[in-house]
C-alpha cells in the first residue's frame, strides 16, 4: 500500500469475495431474491441471475439478449446429466467443487456446456493430479474431448513412458490396436528413451515381455530375429516360440495360452453359412406366409415337408458366404468374415478359439440358390478360420463325405459322427481328426446309421449323441429317442436311458454336468429335457413357449440361446435360464430371416478385416529406421 493510499485512508477487504458468496448461499438457501429456476431432465434449481452472469459466459449471453429466454422465470437446460449441473450450481455459490474420476466427466460436460471457465481448469488441474497407468488414456480422451490442452499433454507424457505402457501391453484388452503395432512401440520406446546399452535392454525386456508373439505376423517375427537387433534372451525365447506356433498350423489349438490369445475379454456367437432371405430384417422377424399352427396340432413329416418346399420355393432364399458375429451383450451384429463358398448341412466347433467348419452340401449345378434342381453334392472338405488373423485355411479332408452330422472338438481333436453320405444314405461312420498329427482317423462307428442327431461333449470329455433318423433324407424314417455315449480311449457307443421324445433336428447342450436337449423338427410340444448322467434319467423342463425349428443354439456363460427359425411367432433369440428354469426374449432380432446357419462360439478382437489392411507392415519400418 502506498504512502498516498494510506493518507487516504482506504483499506483492500480481502474477506469481501467470500463473505458475498456466503451471503448468496444464505439467500438461496431461504429461496430469497431467487429470480431464476434452472430445470435439467426434471430437476429444478432455484438461481440468481446476477451470480450466474458473473460466473458463466453462457449465462451473461442469455441473461443480455432479447429473446423470451432470457427473461423466463425457468430455463430447460440441455446437459447430459442433472448431478453435474447440481455440482457446477454448487461451485457458482461456494468456490468449492468436490470431484472424483467418477464424476469428472459429467462436471465437464455441465461445466463446458455453461462456459464456467474456472471450473474447466479446476477439472483439468484435478486429472493432471490423478495421472497414473491405471487411468491415463481415460485422462487423455476427457482431455481431448472438452480442450483441455495442458492436461491432455501431461496425459500423453504419462502414457508414452515405460511403466505405463507395461501396463497397457499386460493388458487383456486393447482395443482396435493390432499386436504388431504394440510390438513397435515398445521397441521404439526402449530405443529412444536409453542412451546405454545396459538400461535398453532391461527397459526393452520389461516391455516385450508383454508383447504377444503369437499374434504377430510371421513375416514380422523373421524380420526382427534376422535383423541383428539385440534383445534380451528371454524375449528371443518368445520370438522363437512364437515362429514354432506359426509353423506349426494343426497344431496350434493345443498351443493356446496368453502370447496366443486375443486381447478382448469378451465372446462372440458366429453364424456360418446357411442360406438367408434377400428381404433385410431389422426389428421383427418374418413370419412365413401361413398361419402359424398351434402346438398341439402337428401334421404328419410327408404333408409337412410337402408344404415347406412350396413355401421355400415362393420366398426367395439365397445361399451365404458371410460370416456374422454376435455381441451377446450389447445386441449388435456385424460382419465379420467370408466363408470359402457358400455353405449348407455343414457342421462348426470350435477348438483353440478356432473355427472348424466341416461337410457341405451344396447344389450340383454349383449355383446359389438353395433350391436348386437335382441332386446336392455332398463333399467331405473341412476349413478353419483363425480370429487372430482373419485368415481361413485348409484342413486335411475327412475321410468319408457328410453332411447333417454332429461334430465336437474332444481331447486333442475333432470328431464327426454320422450324417449323410455323398449318396443321401445315413452313414454310422464316425471319425477323429488328430489336431497333432494333421490327419484323420476312424473311430468307433455308431450302433446304427443316424442322420439329423444332435450332439454334446460332457464332464470329462464324454460324448453324447441322441436321436435323428435311420433313414434317407427327412422322411421314410421315424425319429428316435436313442441316446448313447462314447468315453475318452474307448471305442465302442454305450446305450444310455432314452429321451422322452423322440427328436429330430434337434440340439444339445452340456451345462454343470448335465446334458439338456432341445426341441426338434415335427414336435408336436416344445418339450425340453435334462439328462442326469450319473442317474442316467430324463427329467422334463418348461417347454418352449415359441414354436420353432431349424433354429441354432448357442451357450454364453450358462446361458442357452436358439437364434433363428422358420417358425417364430416372436423375436429371433431367447435365452434359457437355467437356475430359474425360464425362457427370456432378448429382445434383439437377426439382421436376416436365416435357415440352416450353424453357430459356434468365440473369443474375438475388435474390429473386422477391413480395419486391419495394411497395418502388418508398418512397425518394423518404424523400429528398423531407428536402428539405422
Amino acid at each position: 500500500m502506498g504512502n498516498d493510499e494510506a493518507a487516504s485512508g482506504s483499506s483492500s477487504g480481502i474477506s469481501h469475495g467470500g463473505a458475498l458468496l456466503t451471503g448468496y448461499q444464505a439467500l438461496r438457501a431461504e429461496g430469497f431474491l431467487c429470480d431464476v429456476t434452472l430445470e435439467a431432465e426434471g430437476n429444478e434449481l432455484p438461481a440468481h441471475r446476477s451470480l450466474l452472469a458473473c460466473s458463466s459466459d453462457y449465462f451473461r449471453a442469455l441473461f443480455k439478449s432479447h429473446t423470451r429466454e432470457s427473461r423466463a422465470p425457468v430455463i430447460h437446460l440441455h446437459v447430459p446429466l442433472a448431478a453435474g449441473l447440481q455440482r457446477l450450481l454448487d461451485f457458482i455459490y461456494t468456490a468449492w467443487l468436490p470431484l472424483s474420476m467418477d464424476t469428472v466427466e459429467d462436471t465437464l460436460e455441465a461445466a463446458s456446456y455453461l462456459q464456467v471457465t474456472e471450473a474447466l481448469g479446476l477439472c483439468g488441474c484435478y486429472l493432471e493430479r490423478q495421472l497414473g497407468p491405471e487411468n491415463c488414456c481415460f485422462a487423455a480422451n476427457v482431455a481431448a474431448r472438452f480442450g483441455l490442452v495442458h492436461t491432455l499433454g501431461a496425459a500423453e507424457r504419462c502414457i508414452l513412458n515405460p511403466a505405463s505402457l507395461r501396463a497397457v501391453l499386460g493388458a487383456p484388452d486393447v482395443a482396435r490396436v493390432p499386436e504388431a503395432r504394440l510390438l513397435g512401440l515398445a521397441l521404439a520406446l526402449a530405443w529412444l528413451r536409453q542412451e546405454q546399452e545396459a538400461e535398453r535392454l532391461a527397459h526393452c525386456a520389461a516391455l516385450l515381455e508383454r508383447v504377444r508373439f503369437g499374434l504377430v505376423p510371421t513375416d514380422m517375427l523373421r524380420v526382427y530375429s534376422g535383423s541383428g537387433l539385440t534383445l534380451p534372451s528371454q524375449v528371443k525365447g518368445l520370438i522363437i516360440q512364437a515362429l514354432n506356433y506359426h509353423t506349426s498350423p494343426s497344431r496350434q489349438p493345443l498351443m493356446q495360452g496368453e502370447q496366443t490369445s486375443v486381447r478382448s475379454p469378451q465372446t462372440r456367437i458366429l453364424l456360418v453359412g446357411g442360406c438367408r432371405r434377400r428381404e433385410v430384417v431389422t426389428e421383427e422377424v418374418v413370419v412365413p406366409r401361413r398361419a402359424a399352427r398351434g402346438r398341439g396340432a402337428a401334421q404328419e413329416p410327408e404333408e409337412e415337408e410337402e408344404e415347406e418346399e412350396q413355401v421355400e420355393e415362393e420366398e426367395e432364399w439365397e445361399l451365404t458366404q458371410d460370416v456374422v458375429a454376435f455381441d451377446v451383450y450389447n445386441h449388435r451384429w456385424r460382419s465379420l468374415t467370408r466363408l470359402p463358398a457358400p455353405l449348407l448341412g455343414h457342421s462348426v466347433c470350435a477348438a483353440g478359439n478356432f473355427l472348424f467348419v466341416l461337410g457341405v452340401e451344396s447344389p450340383s449345378g454349383g449355383g446359389s440358390s438353395p433350391i436348386a434342381d437335382g441332386l446336392r453334392a455332398v463333399m467331405a472338405q473341412v476349413h478353419r478360420y483363425d480370429p487372430r488373423f482373419h485368415a481361413w485355411t485348409t484342413v486335411p479332408a475327412m475321410r468319408e463325405a457328410r453332411s447333417h452330422f454332429w461334430c465336437g472338438a474332444v481331447a486333442e481333436g475333432l470328431l464327426a459322427v454320422g450324417g449323410l453320405g455323398a449318396g443321401g444314405e445315413a452313414l454310422a461312420s464316425v471319425e477323429m481328426y488328430d489336431l497333432r498329427r494333421d490327419r484323420w482317423t476312424a473311430a468307433g462307428a455308431l450302433p446304427w446309421a443316424l442322420h439329423g442327431h444332435a450332439g454334446a461333449v460332457g464332464k470329462c470329455g464324454v460324448v453324447y449323441v441322441s436321436g435323428g433318423k435311420a433313414g434317407r433324407g427327412e422322411g421314410g424314417a421315424s425319429s428316435l429317442r436313442d441316446v448313447f455315449s462314447l468315453g475318452p480311449g474307448e471305442q465302442a457307443w454305450s446305450k444310455r436311458a432314452p429321451m422322452g421324445t423322440a427328436r429330430f433336428g434337434h440340439h444339445m447342450a452340456a451345462l454343470r454336468g448335465a446334458v439338456f436337449a432341445f426341441l426338434g423338427r415335427y414336435e408336436p410340444f416344445s418339450e425340453i429335457e435334462r439328462y442326469d448322467p450319473g442317474t442316467d434319467q430324463w427329467a422334463r423342463l418348461r417347454p418352449l413357449p415359441y414354436d420353432r425349428f431349424c433354429y441354432r443354439l448357442a451357450v454364453v456363460e450358462e446361458t442357452v440361446l436358439l437364434l433363428d427359425s422358420r417358425q417364430v411367432p416372436t423375436r429371433n433369440v431367447v435365452g434359457y435360464d437355467l437356475d430359474l428354469d425360464r425362457w427370456e426374449d432378448t429382445g434383439c432380432a437377426l439382421p436376416w430371416a436365416w435357415s440352416g446357419l450353424q453357430c459356434a462360439v468365440l473369443q474375438l478382437a475388435e474390429g473386422g478385416d477391413e480395419e486391419r489392411e495394411g497395418e502388418a507392415g508398418e512397425a518394423p519400418d518404424l523400429v528398423l529406421g531407428l536402428m539405422g
